[in-house]
């Protein structure tokens, strides 16, 4: 009997250990990530506020004066916003494949992960850096506030993971949810066409139009399914009063860990 009781005892322990230890693991890996997306908020908002396009959708075609596109000039800062992007988000990728605790959605962020990376590219390519350097600054915003509350939940700071939370439903409803289909793809798939002489502009081709706005609306169904899975998320912490899963936006049940 004393026995029994010791193991008990000592396998708790045990277990609390590991958990600690996953827990620490998912801390690091969210501080990391919310480095990056403030950063890299900051540095397209910085970029962009004070731009014409950031404002109006119509400059992501023509202006300022007789420039329209393909021949917008790309500044230098402009240039930097995309290497930052294009580096962290390669990066994730790899950090997913290999270094990251694997959760229940690795399929849907490694398709994230690779449709962004192929419109980074792409749109730098073909000089849509204005539509790109707004579609970075709307998307970064919701994701500071993803991983703030990750970090509060991890921490046991529950107040601050439910304020973080309940930022993270608002501006992932009012940026990706409304924003971005009804300004960003309006401007892409139908202003474009409006905007520009396409006597001079061969913009209907299969990479100008279809790929580029393929990989657009691809993120729009991502950004559908996880929203889903954040009001799922939502509806329990009313039912709980208050207190969160483990994860503000992946299930997690069935994650693996990698070993550091």
């Amino acid at each position: 009997m004393v026995d029994l009781r010791l193991a008990k005892r000592l396998i708790g322990k045990g277990l609390e250990a590991n958990e600690r230890r996953k827990k620490i693991i998912k801390f690091k890996e969210s501080t990391w990530k919310c480095v990056y997306f403030l950063s890299g908020e900051l540095l397209s908002l910085s970029v962009t506020y004070n731009e014409p396009w950031f404002k109006s959708t119509r400059y992501f075609w023509v202006g300022p004066g007789e420039q329209g596109w393909p021949d917008q000039k790309i500044k230098l800062k402009l240039k930097a916003v995309y290497m930052y992007a294009a580096g962290f988000y390669t990066y994730s990728i790899f950090a997913l494949l290999f270094w990251e605790t694997r959760r229940s959605d690795f399929g849907v962020s490694m398709s994230h992960h690779v449709a962004t990376v192929v419109l980074i590219v792409l749109s730098y390519i073909f000089r849509f850096a204005r539509v790109g350097s707004v579609v970075l600054a709307i998307h970064d915003a919701s994701d500071v506030f993803l991983e703030m509350g990750k970090m509060a939940k991890y921490g046991a700071c529950e107040w601050l993971a439910n304020v973080s939370f309940l930022l993270f439903v608002a501006s992932w409803i009012i940026l990706r949810l409304i924003y971005f289909p009804f300004w960003i793809l309006r401007s892409t798939s139908y202003e474009v066409l409006l905007t520009l002489d396409k006597e001079k502009h061969k913009f209907e081709g299969p990479i100008y139009y279809y790929i580029f706005n393929t990989l657009l609306f691809s993120l729009l169904v991502l950004h559908i399914y996880w929203w889903v899975l954040m009001f799922r998320m939502l509806v329990k912490q009313i039912q709980s009063r208050g207190q969160l899963g483990d994860d503000v936006r992946s299930d997690s049940e069935g994650e693996e860990e990698h070993e550091d």
